[in-house]
């Protein structure tokens, strides 16, 4: 579980970590670490392949042409050309009623583009105006949003900053008082030789003085 990985870095504090030689030692140090870690952090992996417009074969069917890179069909303009019908078949009937449905298309056509151009121009300002005034809305709200996250970001790493630093102050007063607490220790140690050797001085010294003395032989 990711939880049970605690880290202690405190990178407003240990500056040794930008010392590329100790920084080396440190990655050796956090792989070998790793390596004996049950709980290893989890690493990311690479997502399943997507299959992009499984659903529309039209979309799909792009999607696999410029994938192919292929170049686009041209448009068919044919059935936009007003002809009548060829010299070849200018007595069919057939041909003449096929080219008047083909003449009342093209006209239907020209009246439906007359039609829609009447509309934009009546209404199409201010819809653009709306569709405009919403993609400002839009642009707003996310500015907000990324200020607001920008804003949380910095007040969380001054947070971190604060309590880092004051994390750091109580570590060196710890590491003053060890260090004092290893000299002492030192001290006590060396000191504690020195009287074992006074000791171990003066019990020699009681030892050469007894056997000094001349023993009196009872009578």
């Amino acid at each position: 579980m990711v939880d049970k990985v605690r880290l202690d870095a405190l990178p407003y504090i240990d500056k040794e970590y930008s010392n590329p030689d100790i920084k080396e030692k440190i990655d050796k140090l956090i792989e070998s670490e790793l390596k004996n870690t049950q709980d290893k952090p989890p690493r990311f992996s690479i997502p399943k392949p997507v299959t992009l417009f499984e659903k529309n074969p039209i979309l799909r069917a792009e999607y696999d042409r410029i994938k192919a890179k292929k170049p686009i069909e041209k448009f068919d303009i044919s059935r936009y050309k007003l002809e009548p019908p060829p010299k070849d078949k200018e007595d069919d009937v057939q041909e003449w009623i096929s080219a008047a449905s083909n003449a009342a298309s093209q006209l239907e056509h020209q009246y439906l583009r007359m039609v829609n151009l009447e509309l934009l121009q009546q209404f199409g300002a201010n819809a653009w105006r709306i569709h405009n005034f919403d993609l400002e809305r839009i642009l707003e709200r996310l500015q907000d949003s990324t200020e607001n996250l920008q804003n949380e970001i910095t007040n969380i790493n001054k947070l971190r900053k604060a309590d880092q630093l004051e994390a750091g102050v109580k570590l060196k007063e710890l590491q003053t008082r060890w260090i004092n607490s290893i000299n002492k220790s030192l001290q006590i140690e060396l000191a504690c030789k020195q009287l074992e050797a006074e000791v171990q001085d003066l019990e020699s010294k009681l030892e050469n003085a007894q056997d000094s003395q001349p023993t009196n032989d009872s009578s």
